[in-house]
């Protein structure tokens, strides 16, 4: 597995777990406004995350001569 898999990989993985989480928090749990205002924020950013990995995957990194 190249590097540039394995940060596409992961990348997806991020967007999976932050997409997940952003509707577990709006649909399941029933707390605080300020909570859920951290964990919607911390969800988004590990979606951001995940979206920026894909793209310099894509963009940013030299693609195999293989």
């Amino acid at each position: 597995m190249t590097m540039r898999e394995l940060i596409k990989l992961s990348g997806f993985i991020l967007i999976a777990i932050g997409t997940a989480g952003l509707l577990l928090n709006e649909f399941v749990f029933d707390q605080s406004v300020a909570i859920a205002r951290n964990r919607t924020i911390i969800f988004a950013v590990v979606s951001f995350v995940g979206f920026v990995n894909l793209v310099f995957s894509h963009f940013g990194m030299k693609k195999d001569k293989n």
